[in-house]
C-alpha cells in the first residue's frame, strides 16, 4: 500500500505541473501540504511511506526549518519537537539529555540515536557521548519518533528513536558558510556534492568552537563552594557520501578537544578537567530490486570506532584521574521487503552485532595508590583497582512486519522482533498499529507497542568509581505504551495524540547507604504515564504563519505513586514566521517549560516555570549566492534553570543571552 500511496502522490504532483485538468479540492489539498508532509519517511516502518501514514507519532525537521529557526545544533533543533525536553544530565558532566513523555534517567540512554539508520550509543554509558555536539550544517533532516521503536530498531529505542540524515550527494548545496557570537563561539563549514557519471559523492565539514557562557555560576557546588560550568567545546566534524549504482556508503568522523566537563565529576566545578574524544562510524549497503519480481533486497554492513579519553583534577585537590575508553562496535543486516502479495508489504530483516569496550585507567589517588600529594600517576589498566574491565557483547535478532491494506482507506501494520543478547538473554517485541484515512483531510490511527532497553556496560560493571557502581544482576527495563493520534488538514492543520505507558525495571544509580559515597545501578522503579501532545499550523497569508504545540505528561512511580522528578509536566512551543518579500525572513520563537517535580527525599520546592524566547532574521541573496542571518537566542537573558540533585542546592544555571551572526555563499 505505501508504494501505490507514493506513486499516487507522486502522480498527483505531475498531473499539477503538466496543468492537467484536475478537481477544486484535490488541487487546495495538495497545495495546502508542507514540505514535512510531503516528505517519506522510513524510521517508522523501514520502508518510505508519508508521514501522515506512518504507524508512529513522528515529527521531522527538515535543513530549512532549521536553519530559519536559528539552532546550530542538533539538541538546540530537537527542542521545537512537541513532547521532547532537553535538560542538563546531572550524573553525566551536564551533557544535553533528551526527555520524552518523562521518561528520563541521569544517563538517558532511553533514546536511540541514529545516523542514517546507524547507532551513535555508545557501550559504557549508552548516549551518543559526552558533552555530544553534532552542527546543524551536516544535517539534511531529523526524523523523532515518540514512543516505542524497539520492535523496528531493537534495543535502546525505548522512549522514542532521534534518525539523523545527513547530507548526501543530492541534498547538498555546494555551499561554505562562517558563524561567529557570543563567549566567542565560532563555526565554519563547507557542503560540497561532486557528480561524476555513475560515482557521486558528497561531503561536508564543520569546525566549531567555544569558551562557553563564563555567567553559568555553580553557587555552591558539592564541596560547599562556587565556580563557573565549564561548557568550552573544540568539535571538528567530517561526513562523506558515496553513491554508484546500487551501493551507498558513509563515512562520519568526530574530532572533539578540550571538552568542558559541565559542574564537574562528583559534582565539583573542575576547570582543568576535559575530555577528548575520537569517532569514526562508517557504513556501507546495497540495494537490489532486480533480483526477483516485487522484491527489494538490502545489505548493510558498519563498524564505529570511539577513543574517549577523561581527564579530572578536582578543584584544590592534587588528585588527578584518566579513565580512557576505546569501543569497537559492528554489524551486518539482510532485509527483504517483498509487495508481490496482493495488498500486503512483508518486510524481513535478520542481523547481528558486537560490541566490545577497551578501557584503560591512570590516577595518582586510590586504593593501592600512594596519596602522599602530589601523588604518583599509576597505569591501573587490567587490574582489579580499575574502573571496568574489558567486555564484550553480541545480539543476534530477526524481525518480520507486514503492512496490510485492508481498505482503500485502512491499513494495519503487525511486526515482531525477537532479540538475543549473549550476555543476559533473550527478549521479543510485538507492535500493532491501525491507520484509517477517514477523509483527505483526516487520518486516524491507533498504535501498540513493546519496547525494551538493555543495561549498559557501565551499569553492569562499573567498579571502584568514586561516584558510580554497576550491577550484574540487572534486568533489562521494558516499556508497554498505547497512543491514538489525529491529523486533520484544515484551515488550521491539527495533529493531536494521546499516549498510556507502563514501564518496567527502570534503571537509575541509587545512593548507597551510609556511609557509602557511592551510587550503585538498580532496577530503581516501575513507572506509568499518560499524557497528550497537541500540534498547529495556520498560514495567515502568504507571508505569515504560526505553529506551535503543547504536551502534556503525568508520569509516576508505581510503588510510591510520587510523581517522577525532573521533567516538566507542561510545555509549550510558539513559532511566528513573517516572510515580507522573498529574500527575508523573521522568525520569533517562545518556550515554555513548566513545573518541574523533586526527587523523593528532596526538600526543595519543585523548580518553578520558565519562558525563553528566541529571534532570527535572514536575508538571502544580499548578492547571488551570498546569505545572511543573525539570531538573538534567550533574547531576554532569562535566568532559566534544570534541576540538580540537592548537592548543587540551586540548580542548573542554562545558557544566557546568545548572539551570533553568519554568512553564507551558494555556489
Amino acid at each position: 500500500m505505501m508504494l501505490k500511496l507514493l506513486s499516487g502522490t507522486l502522480l498527483l504532483l505531475s498531473i499539477t505541473l503538466a496543468d492537467t485538468d484536475i478537481s477544486e479540492d484535490e488541487y487546495r489539498l495538495l497545495n495546502s501540504m508542507t514540505l514535512e508532509e510531503l516528505l517519506n519517511t522510513d524510521i517508522a516502518t523501514g520502508v518510505p511511506v508519508k508521514q501522515k501514514f506512518a504507524p508512529a507519532v513522528t515529527s521531522i525537521l527538515t535543513s530549512e526549518e532549521i536553519r530559519k529557526s536559528g539552532a546550530r545544533t542538533l539538541h538546540e533543533a530537537l527542542e521545537q519537537v512537541p513532547g521532547l525536553h532537553i535538560y542538563p544530565s546531572d550524573l553525566d558532566l551536564m551533557s544535553e539529555k533528551v526527555s520524552i513523555r518523562g521518561i528520563q534517567t541521569g544517563f538517558n540512554p532511553q533514546v536511540l540515536f541514529l545516523m542514517d539508520g546507524i547507532p551513535l550509543s555508545d557501550l559504557l554509558n549508552g548516549h551518543p557521548g559526552f558533552v555530544f555536539k553534532m552542527p546543524v550544517s551536516i544535517i539534511h533532516r531529523i526524523e523523532v519518533i515518540r514512543g516505542p521503536g524497539s520492535a523496528l530498531h531493537g534495543a535502546d529505542a525505548f522512549s522514542g528513536v532521534v534518525n539523523i540524515i545527513s547530507k548526501k550527494y543530492d541534498s547538498n548545496n555546494n555551499e561554505v558558510g562562517i558563524r561567529y557570537g557570543s563567549f566567542s563561539t565560532w563555526e565554519a563549514w563547507t557542503n560540497q556534492s561532486v557528480d561524476l557519471d555513475a560515482l557521486r559523492l558528497g561531503l561536508s565539514l564543520s569546525l566549531m568552537k567555544s569558551d562557553g557562557d563564563d555567567n553559568r555560576v555553580i553557587n555552591p557546588d558539592a564541596s560547599g563552594t562556587s565556580g563557573i560550568a565549564q561548557t568550552r567545546y573544540d568539535t571538528a566534524y567530517l561526513h562523506g557520501h558515496i553513491e554508484y549504482e546500487d551501493v551507498h556508503a558513509n563515512v562520519l568522523v568526530e574530532r572533539s578537544r578540550d571538552l568542558g566537563i559541565g559542574a564537574g565529576h562528583l559534582r565539583i566545578v573542575d576547570p582543568r578537567g576535559y575530555i577528548d574524544r575520537d569517532k569514526i562510524l562508517t557504513d556501507i549497503e546495497h540495494s537490489n530490486n532486480d533480483w526477483f519480481d516485487s522484491t527489494v533486497v538490502k545489505h548493510r554492513a558498519y563498524f564505529s570506532y570511539l577513543d574517549s579519553q577523561a581527564n579530572y583534577y578536582p578543584r584544590n585537590s592534587w588528585q588527578e584521574g584518566k579513565p580512557y575508553a576505546k569501543e569497537y562496535t559492528g554489524g551486518l543486516s539482510s532485509n527483504v521487503i517483498y509487495t508481490g502479495f496482493d495488498q500486503h508489504t512483508l518486510n524481513v530483516k535478520v542481523g547481528y552485532k558486537y560490541g566490545k569496550l577497551d578501557p584503560s585507567q591512570r590516577k595518582n589517588f586510590g586504593p593501592g595508590i600512594a596519596t602522599t600529594p602530589p601523588g604518583v600517576m599509576t597505569d591501573i589498566t587490567d587490574t582489579d583497582l580499575a574502573y571496568i574491565k574489558e567486555h564484550t557483547r553480541e545480539n543476534i535478532y530477526a524481525l518480520a512486519q507486514d503492512e496490510y491494506s485492508m481498505s482503500d482507506s485502512v491499513s494495519m501494520t503487525a511486526g515482531i522482533r525477537y532479540d538475543h543478547y549473549d550476555d543476559f538473554g533473550s527478549t521479543l517485541n510485538p507492535r500493532l498499529a491501525i491507520v484509517w484515512q477517514e477523509s483527505d483531510e483526516t487520518t486516524l490511527k491507533a498504535m501498540y507497542g513493546r519496547a525494551f532497553r538493555a543495561p549498559t556496560f557501565g551499569e553492569l560493571y562499573l567498579l571502584n568509581n568514586p561516584a558510580f557502581v554497576g550491577n550484574p544482576d540487572l534486568k533489562p527495563e521494558t516499556i508497554d505504551t498505547y497512543e491514538v493520534a489525529l491529523n486533520y488538514r484544515g484551515e488550521v492543520h491539527t495533529r493531536l495524540n494521546i499516549f498510556y505507558y507502563k514501564a518496567k525495571d527502570l534503571i537509575d544509580y541509587v545512593q548507597d547507604p551510609a556511609p557509602a559515597t557511592t551510587s550503585s545501578a538498580q532496577n530503581a522503579k516501575d513507572q506509568t504515564g499518560y499524557g497528550l501532545e497537541l500540534e498547529l499550523e495556520y498560514s495567515i497569508n502568504d507571508a505569515v504563519s504560526m505553529r506551535g504545540n503543547y504536551a502534556y505528561q503525568h508520569s509516576e512511580d508505581d510503588e510510591t505513586k510520587e510523581r517522577i522528578a525532573n521533567a516538566p509536566v507542561h510545555q509549550a512551543f510558539a513559532q511566528l514566521q513573517y516572510q515580507p518579500t522573498q529574500d527575508w525572513n523573521i522568525n520569533t520563537q517562545y518556550f515554555y517549560i513548566g513545573k518541574r517535580y523533586r526527587e523523593s527525599g528532596d526538600t526543595r520546592d519543585a523548580l518553578s516555570s520558565d519562558s525563553l524566547v528566541n529571534l532570527t532574521i535572514e536575508r538571502t541573496d544580499i548578492f547571488k549566492g551570498l546569505d545572511g542571518l543573525v539570531s538573538a537566542r534567550n533574547l531576554f537573558d532569562t535566568d532559566h534553570r534544570e534541576p540538580s540533585s540537592a548537592s548543587i542546592p540551586n540548580d542548573y544555571p542554562m545558557q544566557g543571552l546568545y548572539l551570533f551572526a553568519e554568512l553564507r555563499y551558494r555556489f
